[in-house]
């Protein structure tokens, strides 16, 4: 009976009062954690292999488009986040961002037209706003095609000259081998011009001779010289056409 008369005495004492019995020499190992949703987390990167770490264009005005990926989540709310240009080459004209997709951004890159031989070679930076992250596209961009121009024309009477100039000095020796048929009323003689541009130059030359030769001395002079799609070797040429005159 006193046990039950203490107990109740107990559970009186603890609803009036406002303390809360507990033992004061471990008040220093409690501590309080709160679980909340508010930390974030960011993202901003290549969108899986679509962002190349060096992009190259042509030297002509021209554009390039690579993906990323830019959002913040928080637990299962998620925010894209629109990428800013900390930094670009001046001759990057424009930086355009489009949003086509859930947590998506399409980068698109304008460069303007290269008029130099020389390739040029920048950086551009894009940055996240809240986050502060930051991804970087190296960016080159070809010099203007170095053109080579094949002619031929004779010096006097059935000696030609063949003649291969090129737009730019060639960085490296360029060697052309140009198949051309010598031609007259009786037949012709099927040859090959091999021309050498040596390095830093524009021009470079071939003669031939057929005075003396059994076409010429039985038929006559050469009425004329066609020329053929050859080969060329040893530098950065794109294109070359012929001229013919003589």
């Amino acid at each position: 009976m006193k046990n039950i008369l203490f107990i109740l005495s107990l559970v009186i004492w603890c609803g009036c009062s406002n303390e809360i019995p507990f033992d004061t020499n471990r008040a220093e190992d409690m501590t309080v954690t709160r679980t909340t949703n508010s930390d974030s987390v960011y993202y901003f990167e290549g969108y899986f292999s679509q962002l190349q770490p060096i992009v190259t264009l042509p030297y002509k005005k021209d554009s390039i488009r690579q993906t990323i990926v830019s959002y913040r989540q928080v637990g299962t709310t998620v925010a894209d986040i629109v990428p800013e240009v900390v930094s670009k080459p001046t001759w990057v004209n424009r930086i355009d961002f489009l949003n086509p997709y859930y947590k998506i951004y399409e980068v698109f890159i304008s460069v303007d037209a290269n008029t130099s031989v020389e390739k040029r070679v920048g950086s551009i930076t894009l940055k996240q706003p809240e986050s502060n992250k930051t991804l970087n596209i190296g960016i080159t961009q070809n010099g203007i095609n170095n053109y080579i121009i094949v002619s031929v024309k004779e010096l006097y009477s059935n000696h030609p000259l063949f003649t291969a100039t090129t737009t730019y000095p060639v960085e490296k020796e360029i060697s052309c081998r140009i198949p051309y048929e010598a031609y007259n009323d009786g037949g012709k003689y099927d040859g090959n011009a091999s021309i050498t541009i040596p390095k830093g130059e524009t021009k470079g030359t071939y003669e031939m001779d057929y005075n003396g030769s059994p076409l010429v001395y039985y038929h006559g002079d050469i009425k004329g010289y066609k020329l053929y799609e050859g080969t060329i070797t040893g530098d950065d040429i794109y294109n070359y056409s012929f001229v013919r005159y003589w």
